[in-house]
């Protein structure tokens, strides 16, 4: 299912909102929807790769998001409470929605602040960084890979499972954390990397691990780009890298 105005630019579920896609078309949507393919004919992109009735039709879902994105840097603005935040305010709002104690808002701002560290630069710049579901969760996305989501709500979840969600290389998931199958994983489609629900204190014990998730990092920067989500946390302004 598409959302024809994605939700990060304000598009909501609403049945008018919403086109049923194949995989390969949904994929294909938000890959040229891309600043890089704004005033790009599809059919000299898609040729021989599609019917023209289809491109046609893509081409029009790519100029709706396209809008949407342009609407939204002309304003200046973010589509969450329209405003930017910093590291410290993402924080609070996190720790006041979810009715976080001292020791638990530590834990999360310790956390946050060590996954900020161990993304590589200069993919660290490449990111973006959100407050979402009205101050819930934070979530690093490189483009539309999610590195890391704290609390590990699902998209769908009423409640967290999970303090966070890290990424890892599918086949070398630190041994401390195994069996994942416990572990609230989801699987990503174009890199053979996972997202693993762990608890803070694991997270602040990875110690040498960290290596994985600085490996998975760079994995996600080589694999196929999807879309890229508009920030709303000003992470450069509050964060000394």
């Amino acid at each position: 299912m598409h959302h024809i105005i994605p939700r990060e630019f304000g598009g909501k579920n609403d049945t008018d909102n919403l086109v049923l896609l194949c995989s390969n078309c949904h994929s294909l949507t938000h890959y040229y929807s891309s600043k890089r393919f704004q005033n790009k004919e599809l059919k000299i992109c898609l040729k021989n790769q599609l019917e023209n009735e289809m491109i046609d039709r893509l081409t029009e879902l790519t100029r709706k998001i396209q809008e949407a994105r342009s609407k939204i840097i002309e304003n200046d603005m973010s589509w969450t409470e329209n405003k930017l935040y910093s590291i410290d305010e993402a924080i609070e709002q996190i720790t006041r929605k979810n009715k976080m104690g001292t020791v638990e808002r530590d834990y999360l701002s310790k956390v946050v602040n060590e996954v900020l560290k161990r993304i590589p630069d200069p993919i660290l710049k490449q990111c973006s960084f959100r407050l979402l579901k009205n101050g819930k969760y934070l979530s690093i996305n490189l483009h539309n890979h999610l590195l890391f989501r704290t609390p590990a709500y699902g998209d769908f979840a009423e409640k967290p499972k999970f303090d966070c969600y890290l990424t890892f290389p599918k086949d070398r998931v630190p041994l401390k954390l195994k069996p994942v199958e416990k572990r609230d994983v989801f699987f990503f489609a174009h890199f053979d990397c996972i997202n693993v629900g762990l608890s803070y204190v694991e997270v602040l014990q990875l110690e040498a691990d960290w290596k994985l998730f600085e490996d998975a990092c760079r994995m996600a920067q080589s694999a196929r780009k999807t879309r890229d989500w508009l920030s709303n946390i000003k992470i450069f302004e509050s964060f000394h890298i």
